[in-house]
């Protein structure tokens, strides 16, 4: 896949948006909060989102379900409104397309689909993005996995499933990979982030990670800079908000309103 340029935002005339890890589905995290929570986002210039979309994305639209095409006209609101929409792809979003070209376009609502890292100039300050399931290079049995199922071949053969069984191959396996491997997710792989810290942050201003469902900002010795894991949607309805200059606020989505968290 060819790298993806940086995005030069050098005059900021708006507000920069990340949100991370939804999950969505019509229980726990219900599609309809977060595509409520997007058409609130005030004076968006860009937003940033980190991957882990839904549950479980099977992307090309022959797998879409009602709720699927809900969340995809909230961007296109987005999008519509001349915001950037830079959409970071996720461990759960499966079947992406191999090149964002002119016919992709036409179908996801995003400017921008980033499969890796990314980086963003806005105004004086520069900042790089990941979604970072791939960070802990010591979780052998994931990294095997996530290797198998991104294979060409895999997707291929998804790809030409009928849309009912190819879901529910896609949620069978994720309910059997919840209780595997708990040794890794639940310990936060501290050392393995700061080591990844160690080798981004002397490029950037700040560094966002999703992955996690955590709120945390790692920095190392002798860097002015950090990293900064972007707190999740799915259990705690976050969005961070960049303005022109570079400041940070956390909002909170509650009772239908999105606010700045005190």
């Amino acid at each position: 896949m060819l790298k993806i340029p940086e995005l030069n935002i050098t005059e900021p005339d708006g507000k920069l948006y990340i949100v991370t890890d939804s999950h969505l589905d019509e229980n726990i995290a219900p599609a309809s909060q977060f595509v409520e929570m997007l058409g609130q986002l005030e004076d968006p210039h860009t937003v940033v989102f980190l991957g882990d979309l839904f549950v479980i994305w099977l992307v090309p639209p022959k797998f879409w379900t009602d709720m699927h095409h809900s969340v995809m006209a909230g961007f296109q609101g987005l999008k519509d409104r001349g915001c950037n929409v830079v959409f970071i792809a996720g461990n759960r979003d499966m079947l992406l397309p191999r090149k964002f070209n002119e016919r992709w376009k036409k179908i996801l609502p995003f400017t921008h689909l980033i499969y890796k890292d990314w980086y963003l100039k806005w105004g004086q300050k520069r900042f790089g993005f990941i979604h970072g399931d791939t960070i802990n290079y010591n979780d052998h049995q994931y990294l095997r996995w996530r290797a198998l199922s991104h294979n060409w071949a895999v997707e291929a053969f998804f790809r030409v499933m009928p849309a009912q069984l190819a879901a529910w191959i896609a949620k069978s396996l994720e309910a059997k990979l919840v209780d595997t491997n708990k040794e890794f997710k639940i310990h936060f792989p501290e050392k393995e982030l700061k080591e990844f810290a160690d080798s981004v942050l002397p490029d950037v201003d700040q560094y966002f990670v999703g992955h996690f469902h955590l709120d945390k900002l790692i920095e190392v010795d002798g860097c002015t800079s950090a990293l900064r894991v972007v707190p999740d949607w799915l259990t705690q309805r976050t969005v961070l908000r960049v303005g022109e200059h570079g400041q940070i606020e956390v909002l909170c989505y509650q009772n239908g309103s999105l606010d700045i968290l005190h």
